[in-house]
C-alpha cells in the first residue's frame, strides 16, 4: 500500500445487493474533501474474516445478508470489532434505528434517501465520534486508575450521602468493603463539632465551586478519631449534581506537631539557652531560657544573625563555626553580650546538623550561663589566695614579731637612762616605727584570718585629728585638708589600730585620686538611723551611728570600677603601686565592727566615702588610751624566761633586771622545765614563748603545771592561730601577751600577776 493509498479512508462495505453496492461506491468515489478505498463483501462471515485480516476505518453494514438478517447482524459484527459501524437499511424503521444507535452504531442511513454528501459526512463523523469515545474512555480509565491509586480518600457525595469511595477512603475510615461506606451520610464519618462546617462547605461547592483546604476530624468505623485536610468541589455524577470531597490523612503530622510542641515546651523549661542557626548564623529557633540568658524574645531573635546579636568579637563566631564544621561539634567558654549590653559568660556546646544528603545545614547551640559560677570560682580562688596569705602570714608572724619585739622593749628600757632631747626624739621615732610595724603585721593578719584586736572606747574626733596631722606632714602641699569634727560627737567601740587604718586607707585613695591637688574633707557627725533608712540601706540596722566621712574633689570612680573596687586584689593602680587589699580590708574592718560603708562618686567631680559605726553612748569599755604613769618595779622576784629567740630573751632579761627582778633563762621548753624543776621554790613567775623547738609552749605549760599546779605562767606568742589564747588560758596560763609587746605591757602584766597573788 503506497502513501497515497494510506491517506484514504478504508471502508468495508457489507452489502449483498450489487446495485446498492455500486451506488455507494460511486457516491464515495465522487465525494468532496475525502478519498475512500472501498472493499465490497456480500456476506457477514466474509466481513468478519476481513476485519480480522485488515485494518478498516469504518464499516457500512446492510442488515439483510445471505448469512444473517436484521438487528442480529449488527450485534455480531459490532461484538467482533471496535471499528465504527454505519448501518445501511432499505427501510426507514425508526425503532430499529434507535435500537442500533443505542447498541453502538454510529449512524443509521436509509438507502435511497441519502442526500448529496450525506454518506461521506456520516462516515467522517462516525470515525471522529469513535476516536473521541476512545479517547474519553482512555481518559476515564486513567482517571479511575488515578483515583483508585491515590493515597488520599476520594468521595463523591450526592444528596448528603456517599455514592463513590476509592480504596484510600476504606483505609482512612477503617472499612473492609466498599458497601460499608456507600450510602452512608457523609456526616456519619465526621466528628460532630465539624458537621455545620462541612454542611456549609457542601452547599458552597454546589453554589460557588471549589472550597479551600480545611482541617477536620474524621470518625473511623470503630469510633477512633482521625485528623484530615479536606477540600470539596462540584462534580457531575451519572448526569446529576454531586460534590467531590478529597481528604488527606494528617494524623501522623498532627502527632508529630504535638510532639514538637511538647518537645519545645520541654526545651523552654530547660535552664540552658538552646537555639538553632544556619551556617551563616541566621537564627531559626530560640527557647525561653535563651531569652532569660540573653534578654531577646523569640520574636526579636528569630531571623536575625547571631553575630550582630550577641557576639562582641565576630571573629569568635567564625572560629567556632569552622571548628564545628570540621569536627562535627565544639565545646568551650565564650563571652557574649546581652540585650542590655552587659557581659554574660557561657559554656557553649555546638552540634552540626546535616540535611538528607549529608550536607551541613544548621548548628544546634546549647549555652549554659556560667557567669555566677565563674564569680564563685573567682571568689573561691581569691579565698584560697587569702587563705594562702593567711598561712604565709601566720608562718612569718612569729618571726616578724620576734624581730619587732626587742626594738619595742628596748625603747622603754632606754627611756630610763636617756635624757638628751635629741636622743629622746630618736627613741620616739624608734617607738613609732616599731609600733607601726607591729600594727601593719596585725592588719595583714586581720585581713587574712580575721584576727580581732583589743576593743576599746574610741573617740572619732581624736582619730580625725591624728589623721589630719599625718596628712599635713606627708601628703602633697597641693592637697588642702578640711576637717569638721565637733567635740560633742558620739564615740564608738572597736580596735583603735583598725579604725585608724580605715581612715588612713580612704585618705590615701583620696590623695591618689587628686594627683594635681584638690580638697580632702574629713567629717565626723552623729546619725540616728530609722527603719525607713534601713529599707534603703539593707546593710544598716536601726540605732545610733557615728559617721566618718572622707570626701575628695578628684577624678571620681567609673561605674564598672565601683562594682569591683571592694573585691580583694582588685586595683586600678599601676603594678607596684597598690596591692588591691586596701578597700577590701577597709570593708572587712567596718563589717567586723558592726558597721557599713557607702560610696558616692561621679567621674570628674570627686568621691565621698561614708563609714558608719555603731555609737557607744555609755560603755564600760576602757578608754582609748590610759594615762601613762611610772612603770612598776619588782622586789627581787625570780622570773624564768623560756624563749628560743636570743634577742628577745636578752632584751626581756635586761628589762626585768633594770626594773628590780632577778632573771633565769632557758632556750626551749625542755630546758625551761628542767630549770623550773630545780628552782621551783625560788621562781615566782614563768614567762614562756608558745612556739619553740624541742618542746612547744602548750606541752611546756602542761608539764610545769604537773610539777607545780600553782605555778604562775605568762604566755607570749607572735602566732595568730585562732584559739591559741583561749587554749592557753584553759591550760592554766594566768596571762597571755601577744608579740610584739612593750616593756610597759610586760611589766604591768607581771606586777598584776604578782600583786594578785600577794
Amino acid at each position: 500500500m503506497d502513501a497515497q493509498e494510506a491517506e484514504k479512508i478504508q471502508v468495508l462495505l457489507v452489502e449483498d445487493s450489487p446495485t446498492d453496492a455500486l451506488v455507494v461506491q460511486d457516491e464515495l468515489a465522487h465525494a468532496k474533501g475525502a478519498r475512500f478505498s472501498v472493499v465490497h463483501i456480500e456476506q457477514l462471515n466474509e466481513a468478519l474474516a476481513h476485519l480480522q485480516a485488515q485494518r478498516f476505518d469504518v464499516v457500512l453494514l446492510d442488515l439483510s445478508l445471505p448469512d444473517s438478517h436484521g438487528f442480529e447482524t449488527f450485534v455480531r459484527l459490532h461484538a467482533a470489532s471496535e471499528v465504527p459501524v454505519v448501518v445501511l437499511s432499505g427501510r426507514a424503521d425508526e425503532e430499529l434505528a434507535v435500537k442500533a444507535v443505542h447498541a453502538g452504531a454510529q449512524d443509521y442511513l436509509v438507502k435511497g434517501h441519502m442526500g448529496e454528501d450525506v454518506l461521506p459526512r456520516s462516515i467522517r463523523y462516525a470515525i471522529e465520534r469513535q476516536r473521541a469515545e476512545r479517547i474519553l474512555a482512555e481518559s476515564e480509565e486513567r482517571y479511575r486508575l488515578l483515583i483508585e491509586g491515590s493515597p488520599d480518600a476520594y468521595l463523591v457525595i450526592c444528596e448528603g450521602k456517599i455514592v463513590f469511595a476509592n480504596a484510600a477512603s476504606l483505609k482512612l475510615f477503617g472499612a473492609d468493603r466498599m458497601e460499608q461506606l456507600l450510602g452512608r451520610p457523609i456526616l456519619a464519618i465526621i466528628s460532630p463539632e465539624y458537621h455545620d462546617i462541612l454542611h456549609k462547605r457542601i452547599q458552597n461547592a454546589h453554589a460557588n465551586g471549589t472550597n479551600p483546604l480545611i482541617e477536620l476530624l474524621g470518625v473511623r468505623l470503630d469510633g477512633t478519631i482521625v485528623a484530615v485536610e479536606s477540600t470539596s468541589s462540584p462534580f457531575i455524577h451519572e448526569g446529576g449534581p454531586a460534590v467531590r470531597v478529597v481528604m488527606h490523612d494528617i494524623t501522623g503530622r498532627k502527632i508529630a506537631e504535638r510532639m514538637i510542641v511538647e518537645q519545645a515546651a520541654l526545651l523552654d523549661h530547660a535552664r540552658d539557652a538552646i537555639f538553632v542557626h544556619d551556617i551563616e548564623g541566621c537564627l531559626s529557633y530560640w527557647n525561653k531560657s535563651a531569652q532569660r540568658v540573653f534578654g531577646w524574645t523569640a520574636e526579636e531573635a528569630n531571623g536575625r544573625n547571631v553575630q550582630s546579636l550577641f557576639y562582641r568579637d565576630p571573629e569568635l563566631f567564625h572560629t567556632t563555626l569552622e571548628a564545628a564544621l570540621r569536627k562535627g561539634d565544639w565545646m568551650g567558654e565564650a563571652s557574649m553580650l546581652t540585650k542590655a549590653g552587659s557581659e554574660v559568660l557561657v559554656e557553649g556546646r555546638w552540634t552540626l546538623l546535616r540535611d538528607a544528603d549529608g550536607n551541613p545545614k544548621s548548628i544546634l547551640v546549647i549555652d549554659t550561663d556560667i557567669t555566677e559560677v565563674k564569680k564563685i570560682e573567682a571568689q573561691l580562688f581569691r579565698a584560697q589566695r587569702i587563705e594562702n596569705i593567711g598561712t604565709l602570714a601566720g608562718g612569718i608572724a612569729h618571726d616578724l614579731n620576734n624581730v619587732l619585739g626587742p626594738m619595742i622593749m628596748a625603747v622603754d628600757l632606754l627611756r630610763e637612762t636617756v635624757t638628751a632631747p635629741r636622743e629622746v626624739e630618736l627613741l620616739d621615732i624608734m617607738e613609732k616605727s616599731g609600733t607601726r610595724g607591729a600594727d601593719m603585721v596585725k592588719q595583714v593578719l586581720f585581713f587574712a584570718r580575721g584576727v580581732e584586736g583589743e576593743r576599746t572606747l574610741i573617740s572619732p574626733v581624736r582619730l580625725v585629728k591624728e589623721i589630719e596631722a599625718i596628712i599635713r606632714d606627708t601628703f602633697p602641699k597641693g592637697i588642702r585638708v578640711v576637717t569638721d569634727a565637733p567635740e560633742g560627737s558620739w564615740k564608738t567601740s572597736g580596735d583603735q589600730t583598725q579604725i585608724h587604718q580605715v581612715l588612713l586607707n580612704l585618705c590615701i585613695n583620696a590623695r591618689d585620686a587628686m594627683p594635681g591637688g584638690g580638697r580632702l574633707s574629713l567629717t565626723v557627725r552623729n546619725r540616728q538611723i530609722d527603719e525607713q533608712f534601713v529599707a534603703m540601706n539593707p546593710a544598716a540596722h536601726p540605732g545610733s551611728y557615728v559617721i566618718l566621712e572622707v570626701a575628695d574633689t578628684g577624678q571620681g570612680i567609673l561605674p564598672e570600677v565601683m562594682r569591683k573596687m571592694f573585691e580583694p586584689f582588685y586595683s586600678t593602680k599601676a603594678v607596684g603601686k597598690g596591692t588591691g587589699l586596701g578597700l577590701s580590708t577597709t570593708q572587712a574592718i567596718v563589717k567586723g565592727h558592726g558597721g557599713y560603708i557607702t560610696v558616692e562618686s561621679e567621674p570628674g567631680k570627686g568621691t565621698t566615702f561614708q563609714v558608719s559605726l555603731p555609737a557607744e553612748t555609755g560603755s564600760g569599755l576602757p578608754q582609748l588610751e590610759a594615762v601613762k604613769g611610772a612603770l612598776p618595779h619588782g622586789e627581787g622576784e625570780l622570773v624564768l624566761i623560756i624563749e628560743d629567740e636570743a634577742s628577745i630573751r636578752s632584751i626581756t632579761g635586761q628589762t626585768l633586771e633594770a626594773f628590780g627582778y632577778r632573771v633565769m633563762t632557758a632556750n626551749d621548753g625542755a630546758e625551761g622545765v628542767a630549770q623550773y624543776a630545780q628552782h621551783a621554790s625560788e621562781i615566782a613567775v614563768v614567762i614562756t614563748d608558745m612556739a619553740m623547738p624541742v618542746m612547744e609552749g602548750v606541752p611546756t605549760v602542761r608539764v610545769l603545771l604537773r610539777v607545780n599546779p600553782d605555778v604562775k605562767i605568762i604566755a607570749a606568742s607572735g602566732s595568730t592561730a585562732k584559739g591559741l589564747e583561749a587554749e592557753c588560758l584553759v591550760e592554766g596560763v594566768k596571762h597571755f601577751m601577744p608579740k610584739p609587746y612593750t616593756a610597759e605591757a610586760m611589766l604591768r602584766a607581771l606586777h598584776k600577776l604578782l600583786h594578785s597573788a600577794a
